[in-house]
């Protein structure tokens, strides 16, 4: 029954146009037409359930290729007063008089499912029906496979309302998946499913049950996600070839060859099949036109490939590879050229084939297929493919987290470096890999130095240069990466430009020049996207997204660090498979999420990014999911959650990757604070801004001095924090400094102006903050109805950033009521009304009413809902 409602979500404009429909004056009729597994029989009987609510009568028929042969078969249940032996005339009357019944003032309503299995007879009384106005007819029609659609009269008609049910969307899709599974669900899960059950609501509630039963859908902590291949089961492959209908045997010799290869063209089709065949395929939409625009085409679902694809031998799918091969080498199309590599390799490899091979490679780690880009290279580099092809092995092999044998790899691949390019594109791959996957630190940069002595052509030399920069941001030192960095941005060439400018907006985003840092990563996209070697790229993409979200975070531009975090995240699900860009996709907009002040949002993206970063991290960046993580976990009240990930064992790289140790050690500030110990959190993060001082991280450092101010510390951070606000470019730091003053001096009315500010650029829980802040000002001063006013915006805020109070909301006390008044209070904000109150604590209503007045006076306030508002900052004050 679970799963059948769920069926039903995404619906809710379809039912919003049925019931508008049926509640017509006079009542209408509706036509719900879509593909099969859209859910129309689901949708068409929910209708009659509203509408019995709604007091109408309703009857039930279904149509069915058994029943098609006799005259009204379908209705026949409908009918028991009929003479069969009557002619048709008479017939229609007799159904049309057993069917409208009564003759009630509400007309009753008939479900008929299937139309377009229904005989002739039972369609014309349909008609009738429709026409006659006395009874509602909720009708369904399925469209594709060349079926024909018996009520299209009655909306061409204006005789009823045509409700067509388009796929679900990924938000919906989502939605359904986490009520089958009742949880969350990793987004490349969502995305997986959703692509293979093209939104149809049938095949992807099939395709949850399917993985729940084999297994295949697992749990990890709070998170499902799908382990392996997705491959259809019996029962799923029985209901898709029913949907696909008969074909014969050269339709089906159509569908192997397209299930086989993908795409091919119409031309390569009809070779393999017939004309007639093709023809009936496109006419039924069981083909299309494929979606890039090559001419090709390809089956219409893509569960039906997946379907037909399983039940071909893999020697028949070989055969059809190869005789596709043939036609594609003659045709020399490049988007055919990894086609052909994958049958050379699946073939056998001759000994001319490493340059197919290598280009085969290095197009599968551009569309971020590594595991077939480790295949394709390594067979390259056997047949003698040469450097290039293992820039392309060692660049999978990093990317799928084997930091050692990529290390080794590279060190194999040195005498294939003939060139300067090569040795400097080798050294910057081997730096990389040294620092962000084995932790090296010392051992990257004696990689760069023995190769600045033997590179002397110029673009090689900007490429180390370029790496250079990238190690001096990771190490912690972000002025030399600008300055290192630069010296590649002032004469722009090839890949290093790409890469420098990476680690340029990095340097400039954390040391406050937001405004320069974002420029700088646009012109990195641009030179990324003119670059034509993918071996590099990877490493740069993921580092300039890092550098915008840095950027946007750091200068308080919420809204669109959010954006951008969602932007990133989307573009990686839609473009690339399954990878550990993933996670650090997830791990933007966790942290994203913490800086905007949601620590429950950051939670459930950053524990999504950590069980794969802790299985590999070509980047270096499982410390910092680790710790924004813990310091989300603590700020929801998952202390003991938040502790285990700081006390747990640090990765290889954490030593080498120093950058981010000022936001761990505020991590280890927060996870105090939650523990009750807000002396020691207070010295930690000190020591937290203290060390991203010695950094150069200005803009870090700023934040965690106003992390400070939240943590007690106020009167030791605020003139530093306004000689840092003074210096930076982002007027987001002038808000944390004037926050700072506001609260050192008790100003209530300042405390409300930053509040303010902050709610504009988005930041909710600071704005929480500075509102509690002005609502203790407000009591201190005895001005009860402001702090009120104070206190119910910050609740508000709070409750927006999905908590029950801010930081400064714990330590706030309300203004005291009696007991008997906190008693009224807590039933009144649970919805009881003033009669149900004095029932319960038998009372007099009017005696609740006093105390509810009373009590809104002391708040503050003046209705239930403020109250409920109220309520979760803090328990009600004590008598």
């Amino acid at each position: 029954m679970a799963g059948e409602r769920a069926l039903l979500l995404g619906r809710d404009a379809a039912c919003q146009e049925i019931m508008s429909a049926l509640g017509a004056d006079p009542p209408g009729n509706v036509v719900i037409v879509g593909p099969a597994g859209a859910g129309r029989t689901r949708l068409a009987r929910e209708a009659l359930v509203l509408a019995e609510r709604k007091g109408r009568s309703t009857r039930w028929a279904a149509g069915t290729r058994a029943a098609a042969g006799v005259p009204l078969g379908a209705l026949a249940h409908l009918l028991p007063a009929i003479d069969t032996g009557a002619d048709t005339l008479a017939l229609l009357q007799q159904a049309t008089r057993a069917i409208v019944g009564d003759g009630a003032l509400t007309p009753r309503v008939l479900g008929v499912d299937d139309v377009h299995l229904l005989d002739p007879l039972s369609v014309t009384l349909l008609h009738q029906l429709a026409a006659g106005g006395a009874v509602s007819l909720v009708l369904t029609v399925r469209t594709g496979n060349a079926v024909q659609d018996p009520a299209a009269a009655l909306w061409k008609d204006g005789l009823a309302t045509r409700v067509e049910l388009q796929p679900l969307q990924r938000e919906d899709a989502e939605l359904l998946i986490g009520r089958c599974v009742d949880g969350q669900v990793q987004t490349r899960t969502v995305e997986r499913l959703w692509r293979l059950s093209a939104g149809n609501p049938l095949y992807l509630h099939e395709l949850v049950e399917d993985g729940l039963r084999s297994g295949r859908l697992r749990r990890y902590e709070d998170l499902w996600s799908w382990v392996g291949e997705m491959v259809p089961s019996q029962r799923l492959t029985e209901i898709v070839l029913a949907h696909l209908g008969d074909l014969d045997a050269d339709e089906w010799r159509a569908m192997q060859v397209l299930g086989t290869a993908g795409t091919c063209s119409v031309e390569q089709l009809v070779e393999f099949s017939s004309p007639d065949a093709v023809t009936a395929l496109e006419r039924r939409g069981t083909i299309e036109d494929d979606a890039d625009g090559s001419g090709e085409v390809r089956v219409a679902h893509p569960l039906y490939t997946e379907v037909i694809r399983s039940l071909v031998p893999e020697a028949a799918r070989q055969r059809t590879r190869r005789r596709l091969a043939r036609d594609q080498a003659a045709d020399g199309r490049d988007d055919h050229l990894l086609h052909r590599a994958v049958v050379l390799l699946d073939s056998g490899v001759t000994a001319d084939s490493s340059p197919l091979l290598t280009a085969g490679a290095r197009q599968a780690v551009a569309q971020l297929d590594l595991p077939l880009a480790e295949r394709l290279a390594r067979a390259a580099v056997d047949e003698g493919g040469g450097f290039p092809a293992y820039a392309a092995l060692i660049e999978a092999v990093r990317w799928q987290g084997q930091p050692a044998l990529a290390e080794r790899l590279a060190a194999a691949a040195a005498p294939a470096a003939t060139s300067d390019d090569d040795r400097g594109r080798l050294a910057a791959a081997r730096a990389l890999t040294l620092f962000c996957g084995l932790g090296q630190a010392d051992q990257a940069e004696a990689v760069l130095r023995e190769a600045r002595t033997t590179v002397q052509d110029g673009e090689g030399r900007a490429l180390l240069a370029a790496a250079e920069a990238m190690l001096a941001f990771l190490g912690g030192d972000p002025h030399r990466a600008v300055r290192r960095g630069m010296t590649v941005l002032s004469a722009p060439t090839g890949a290093a430009s790409a890469l420098a400018a990476a680690a340029v907006a990095a340097g400039l985003a954390v040391t406050g020049r937001a405004g320069q840092a974002l420029t700088t990563a646009e012109s990195g996209w641009l030179a990324l996207d003119s670059h034509p070697d993918p071996a590099e790229r990877i490493h740069t993409r993921v580092t300039l997204a890092q550098a915008e979200i840095l950027a946007l975070g750091l200068s308080g531009r919420f809204c669109r660090l959010e954006q951008r975090a969602a932007e990133l995240h989307r573009q990686n699900l839609a473009t690339a498979p399954e990878w550990i860009g993933d996670a650090i996709a997830c791990v933007h907009r966790g942290w994203a999420a913490l800086a905007s002040g949601q620590p429950r949002v950051a939670s459930r993206w950053l524990a999504e990014a950590l069980p794969a970063l802790e299985e590999r991290d070509p980047i270096g960046l499982l410390p910092l999911c680790r710790s924004s993580l813990a310091a989300s976990r603590a700020l929801v009240g998952d202390v003991c959650g938040a502790r285990r990930l700081i006390d747990g064992s640090q990765p290889a790289c954490a030593g080498a990757i120093a950058v981010f140790d000022p936001l761990r050690r505020m991590a280890e500030a927060w996870v105090a604070a939650a523990e009750g110990r807000r002396g020691q959190a207070g010295v930690l993060v000190l020591e937290a801004a203290a060390l991203a001082a010695r950094q150069g991280q200005e803009a870090v450092e700023a934040v965690l001095l106003h992390d400070g101010l939240r943590l007690g510390q106020g009167p030791r951070i605020v003139d530093r924090l306004y000689q840092q606000a003074e210096r930076l470019d982002a007027p987001f730091m002038a808000d944390l400094a004037a926050h700072a003053a506001a609260a050192v001096a008790q100003s209530a009315e300042g405390l409300e102006e930053v509040s303010s500010r902050f709610e504009q650029t988005g930041a909710l829980l600071l704005a929480a903050d500075a509102a509690t802040g002005a609502a203790s000002a407000y009591e201190q001063r005895g001005e009860r109805r402001a702090a009120a006013a104070a206190r119910l915006r910050a609740a508000t805020f709070a409750r927006e950033c999905g908590l029950t109070q801010g930081s400064a909301l714990e330590v706030l006390p309300l203004p005291a009521l009696t007991a008997r008044e906190q008693e009224v209070a807590r039933l009144a904000s649970a919805g009881l009304s003033n009669q149900a109150i004095a029932g319960r604590l038998v009372v007099s209503v009017r005696t609740v009413e006093t105390h509810l007045s009373h009590a809104y006076a002391k708040l503050g306030i003046s209705s239930r809902a403020d109250l409920r508002a109220m309520l979760p900052t803090a328990a009600l004050a004590r008598s």
